[in-house]
């Protein structure tokens, strides 16, 4: 382990070594939000911000580094059944639950890892990420079912306090770095069943592994985080105090916030990304933001639940009809949309497919190359207006007597950040071509921090745009938002589309394909290839329309680029944890970032290879 530590540690070191950029001599680092977290139980969704928050102050069994290379956290080493099913964790006997003071509680043991399971699959008290654990170990999904009362029975067991072992339905080439995730960490037994009632709901009612404890939590007001002395990994951990404040316009802003030094890291937009460049006392105070994990695309509404006043039911007619929704997929300019977000290359950032590129590969070619899906992923731009019209009469003559036009279409947006402004942009983009005899989207803003569930989950919506990052090197993460069987009963419930609805399971053919790939666990080729089918139906379909890839355009910050511990996708995965992170004395230029971001590369290229050799000795001959 010390030899894995001095080379994270040294690729740190390279970094800050060979820029310019001076180490900065205050160890606090703050950042603002502007919505808030429902709870601090982390176990309890995979939100970014929740996500977020675990990776600061939870490690599981494993984690990644800033190369986005997994290494033992919780677990010293492993072995794996020779059928790959059974994977058996040894654990290490010096990573400490401590409390909000930083004050060491208990040791965190297998048991730990059992009772998160527990507490996710609770069936009278279910958590939405509970079908990742049900999809993957054997009894789980009885469990939740109430089919068996007996969580014995679930493919996860303590076999001692440092022996934790999982039982799997068949075999997953992606089941360890799926690890990673916050659904797969340990929750404090004692300490859950003596704060049952209170778990997760402020600083004082949960404990912590992690690089950091919480020491303080307001709503709407203020998060400080403070290293843990007790981390295991503590002596790469440069920030001693991490401060998460609270701004509702945190957009608008945090750059003049940035600037007063209240922050220490913004992103910016296009008209304060045009200011900073014409100015020359700024010019070198803005960089590049990177792309991340996160797609984002347009959904459907199938189940909308909303006032009879946006005629639901209409609605609901129509959207059922391929062809009204094709005039949608091939009518939405997705540049004009994008531009709002970065107007400088946001060509870069346009996506024309459901799933991001660079996820897996079958061979030289990546997913999106497969079955198809070239014929999506090749275009820059999947906007055509000839297409367009054609889908809209041919969407006319198909609902006439059926539907009612011009159709109502609710969107209802967070008032927050720029969605307002994308949100006009779609509006006023797809009635001057569709025809504002043909649609009628109405806006409707909603101001408070509890949008998810008071209106995405709500189904208050008709259309909305929606993001998310697959949590493992997978398919079928990238697929959980369209699945009855995962977070899809709440995101849309895409699942009811009337056209390919199978009254007997209950969903339709998009579902029943990745699930059929998802249950080939001993040929990957074939595993991508059928869920790269189930993909391209859901484009032919029309069932969502692509808009966007994560990141990009332009930030302000203080942090030293590429240090931080990075998802499991490396330079695609999120950084929005602070582990790891160095901090400059003054704000990262563009100039700056380009130089790190090529000595990065260099560096991640060194750790990859020697990750070959010093990854063997992580896994053990079941043997032993």
């Amino acid at each position: 382990m010390k030899k894995i530590l001095a080379l994270i540690l040294a690729s740190v070191l390279a970094l800050s070594v060979a820029m310019t950029a001076a180490s900065a001599a205050g160890t606090t680092f703050s950042e603002l939000y502007s919505s808030e977290l429902q709870t601090i139980d982390y176990v309890d969704s995979t939100l970014t911000s929740l996500t977020t928050f675990a990776m600061n102050c939870e490690m599981g069994l494993v984690y990644f580094d800033n190369f986005g290379l997994l290494r033992p956290g919780v677990a010293r080493n492993w072995s794996i059944s020779d059928d790959g099913t059974v994977y058996t964790f040894y654990l290490r006997d010096d990573v400490w639950w401590v409390d909000c003071t930083g004050e060491k509680v208990a040791p965190v043991t297998a048991g730990d890892f059992v009772t998160a399971a527990k507490h996710i699959l609770n069936p009278d008290d279910p958590k939405s990420v509970a079908n990742t654990l049900y999809n993957n170990l054997v009894g789980a999904k009885d469990y939740f079912d109430k089919v068996t009362d007996d969580f014995s029975a679930v493919g996860i067991k303590a076999l001692d306090d440092t022996t934790l072992q999982y039982t799997l339905l068949g075999p997953s080439a992606y089941f360890l770095r799926m690890l990673g995730n916050n659904v797969w960490y340990p929750v404090p037994t004692d300490f859950l069943a003596e704060h049952e009632e209170t778990y997760g709901t402020s600083c004082e009612d949960l404990l912590y592994n992690g690089a950091y404890y919480c020491s303080s939590y307001e709503y709407e007001y203020e998060r400080v985080m403070e290293k843990n002395p007790y981390y295991i990994n503590a002596d790469l951990i440069s920030i001693e105090t991490v401060i998460y404040r609270y701004n509702k316009e945190a957009t608008a802003n945090g750059a003049e916030l940035f600037l007063r030094g209240d922050t220490d890291k913004v992103s910016l937009t296009n008209d304060i990304a045009k200011e900073w460049m014409d100015d020359p006392s700024r010019s070198d105070k803005y960089c590049s933001a990177p792309q991340n994990n996160m797609s984002y695309w347009l959904m459907f509404n199938f189940d909308p639940r909303y006032e009879a006043e946006y005629e639901p039911e209409n609605w609901k007619t129509a959207v059922n009809n391929v062809n009204f929704r094709k005039a949608f997929f091939y009518g939405f300019n997705s540049y004009t949309y994008n531009a709002v977000l970065n107007q400088w290359n946001y060509q870069a950032n346009t996506q024309t497919t459901y799933s991001r590129a660079d996820l897996v590969s079958v061979g030289a070619l990546d997913y999106l190359q497969l079955s198809g899906l070239d014929a999506y992923s090749d275009q820059d731009l999947l906007f055509n207006e000839e297409l367009a019209l054609q889908y809209r009469d041919a969407a006319k003559a198909d609902l006439e007597g059926k539907a009612t036009f011009p159709v109502k279409i609710k969107v209802t947006y967070n008032t927050s950040g720029t969605t307002s402004k994308r949100y006009q942009v779609l509006e006023q983009q797809l009635e001057k071509l569709l025809g504002d005899d043909f649609i009628d989207i109405i806006l409707v803003p909603y101001s408070g921090s509890s949008f998810n569930s008071d209106v995405r989950n709500a189904g208050d919506w008709a259309m909305l745009e929606l993001g998310w990052g697959p949590d493992y090197a997978d398919p079928m993460s990238q697929f959980d938002p369209v699945l009855l069987t995962s977070i899809g009963k709440n995101w849309g419930r895409l699942y009811l589309a009337e056209e390919y609805y199978d009254e007997s399971v209950g969903y339709g053919d998009v579902e029943k394909k990745a699930l059929e790939a998802n249950a080939i666990t001993n040929d990957f080729d074939l595993r991508y290839t059928t869920f790269a089918e189930a993909e391209k139906i859901l484009l032919d379909e029309a069932l969502v329309i692509p808009c966007y890839r994560g990141g990009g355009g332009f930030q302000a910050s203080r942090i030293v680029p590429f240090t931080q511990c990075t998802g499991q996708m490396g330079d695609g995965g999120a950084r929005n944890a602070i582990v790891f992170a160095q901090m400059s004395d003054h704000p990262i230029s563009e100039e700056e970032y380009q130089a790190y971001r090529e000595q990065y590369l260099v560096d991640r290229a060194a750790a990859r290879t020697a990750y070959l050799e010093e990854s063997a000795a992580y896994q053990i001959p079941v043997s032993e």
